[in-house]
């Protein structure tokens, strides 16, 4: 047959074939992904980008990190009851379900907060007492005694943005909570205002120096100003939260994460959307009432499926 012949064949026969639209191809390339790759290399690598049998880049470098990238976080639960009752805890962030159970401490703290520089996890019992809790046998040792709130009022929480940076408390009798500057050498506790709310159960600070609180009256997150106390609502989390409860940013990720105690030992940890409120499970610990603090060693990231 004639070469001219021959080839005018060839373009009349490519021309009858039905064009493939893009969306067919993103389609084949979804199969091609889930399949036993049984396509052409050149078909796989037009989907994938790579010859097929090879990890993308991003693949590959996804493949070779750990499973667990969050910084080391401690939790303290003060349930007296059931798995890990009354001990202190540690877990990788976000994975709060797998923590290990360090040791018991009796009497409840509710206030938590790591010293970066000196490697120290501080907190405030029931009574008042602020000092450190052990990283290795979970035993709390106060060094000093609280003085200068007002009657009535019960510690609620502990924050502070470094531990070179002021200590603040809050605290509540169930109809004004307050917030406290105090010196933790010499226990004494300075007014700094209203929160405006009744309720607020915890506070945290952020690394820029904000503090943003906790409030289970009615069930939101507050931003919270340091000079005056006085509470600005961003907006509810979604969870009727009873009982004491925990937040606490990780400072290297900005990311606030809340131990959120519902009763009856049922519990979620989550992370907070601080445009809204609202909070969105990420774990579930071991049955139980938490407080919380992490350690902001480095800068992380996670995902979670």
């Amino acid at each position: 047959m004639h070469a001219l012949k021959l080839v005018g064949i060839v373009l009349a026969a490519h021309a009858t074939l039905p064009a493939i639209a893009a969306d067919n191809d993103a389609q084949d390339c979804a199969k091609l992904k889930n399949s036993l790759q049984r396509e052409p290399a050149w078909y796989a690598e037009k989907c994938l980008g790579h010859a097929y049998g090879a990890l993308s880049p991003k693949d590959a470098q996804a493949a070779a990190l750990p499973k667990n990238l969050g910084d080391t976080t401690y939790q303290f639960n003060m349930r007296a009851t059931g798995t890990g009752a009354d001990s202190l805890q540690s877990f990788l962030l976000p994975n709060a379900g797998t923590a290990t159970i360090i040791g018991p401490q009796t009497g409840n703290l509710y206030g938590l907060e790591y010293d970066n520089v000196a490697g120290r996890i501080y907190a405030v019992s029931d009574v008042f007492g602020f000092g450190e809790l052990n990283k290795t046998t979970g035993v709390f040792t106060p060094t000093v005694t609280i003085t200068g709130t007002a009657a009535g009022q019960s510690v609620t929480g502990l924050a502070f943005q470094t531990p070179s940076s002021p200590y603040y408390l809050s605290t509540s009798d169930g109809t004004v909570s307050q917030i406290y500057t105090f010196d933790p050498v010499t226990g004494v506790a300075t007014l700094v205002g209203a929160t405006g709310t009744a309720l607020m159960i915890d506070i945290a600070i952020n690394a820029s120096g904000q503090m943003y609180g906790h409030d289970i009256a009615t069930d939101s997150i507050y931003s919270i100003n340091t000079a005056t106390g006085a509470a600005t609502l961003i907006g509810p989390t979604g969870v009727n939260a009873n009982f004491a409860q925990g937040i606490e940013f990780d400072k290297t990720t900005g990311v606030l994460y809340a131990w959120l105690y519902e009763g009856g030992g049922v519990n979620r940890f989550a992370t907070i959307d601080l445009a809204t409120g609202a909070a969105t499970t990420v774990a579930s610990p071991l049955a139980g009432e938490y407080e919380g603090a992490t350690t902001p060693v480095s800068l992380q990231s996670f995902s979670v499926d």
